[in-house]
């Protein structure tokens, strides 16, 4: 893309664009794009076109909240009663009466999600859906991306291309509630990759059921003083280990605790 003589050329460029990346052009608002990724070259002359960066920020900006194939979270009660946060994609909008909508309806009375790590899928009200998108920080900014990489390049590679290559990182997603992120080059960056950043929250909290059970009904026990020898350590010790790991597991009370103690005993934490 580079210049265009009219509106209207903008336009299929951008249709033409997103079929050639492998997205449905119908799942995005194209006159949004055409603001953000496009400039006018003044009366006569046409429109231009603005970085790569640009095109990419508009794109993930203007999509549609729902379609087909779009990336989602679902709330799943499993059978033990644990409540989890599950990905998958919408496969069909769903009629009152259990049919199945062919094109996108704007008020669906539900929706049926293929989960990635569930044995079933999952079908409720649209209203219950959340875009994959709103729990991630994703950015293209260079030193933001490979700030604090000690490689001896200098920067971050893309984790999908392998050792052999030396392809920077050019994107950075990160799970907002676990802090987890990953760095990738735009030809690996996908939603499988944001569904698999999510899920690896998902299995640490799995992992970690059995510690959480035991700091929400004893929170205190997070404080409990180090061992006095030097080769074992107390379950206080073993708990604030695996607070400082996943911090985002930790249950609320026992998280005051913690940092209460952490002022008290650990210079400068307060």
């Amino acid at each position: 893309m580079s210049e265009y003589g009219s509106i209207r050329a903008v336009r299929t460029a951008i249709t033409e664009t997103l079929k050639a990346e492998g997205r449905d052009p119908s799942a995005y608002n194209i006159a949004g794009i055409a603001r953000d990724a496009f400039y006018s070259r003044g009366r006569g002359y046409g429109y231009g076109t603005h970085p790569e960066e640009k095109w990419r920020m508009a794109v993930d900006t203007h999509r549609r909240p729902f379609g087909r194939g779009d990336l989602v979270r679902v709330t799943v009660t499993t059978k033990s009663g644990h409540v989890e946060q599950h990905y998958g994609t919408i496969s069909q909008f769903r009629k009152g009466n259990g049919g199945v909508y062919r094109g996108w309806p704007v008020r669906p009375h539900s929706v049926y999600v293929e989960l990635d790590h569930h044995t079933s899928g999952w079908l409720g009200p649209l209203a219950e859906v959340t875009p994959a998108l709103d729990d991630f920080e994703i950015t293209r900014e260079w030193g933001a991306i490979h700030r604090g990489a000690n490689h001896v390049e200098g920067y971050y590679r893309c984790l999908r291309c392998g050792g052999h290559s030396y392809r920077g990182a050019q994107v950075m997603a990160v799970h907002k509630v676990s802090n987890q992120r990953v760095r990738l080059c735009e030809e690996c960056f996908n939603d499988d990759e944001l569904a698999r950043l999510g899920h690896e929250a998902l299995s640490y909290e799995r992992m970690g059921r059995q510690t959480i059970a035991e700091l929400t009904e004893n929170p205190e026990r997070i404080t409990e003083p180090a061992h006095d020898s030097f080769y074992e350590k107390s379950e206080g010790q073993v708990y604030r280990e695996w607070a400082d790991a996943f911090p985002w597991l930790v249950p609320a009370k026992a998280a005051e605790l913690y940092a209460a103690w952490k002022g008290k005993t650990v210079p400068g934490a307060g």
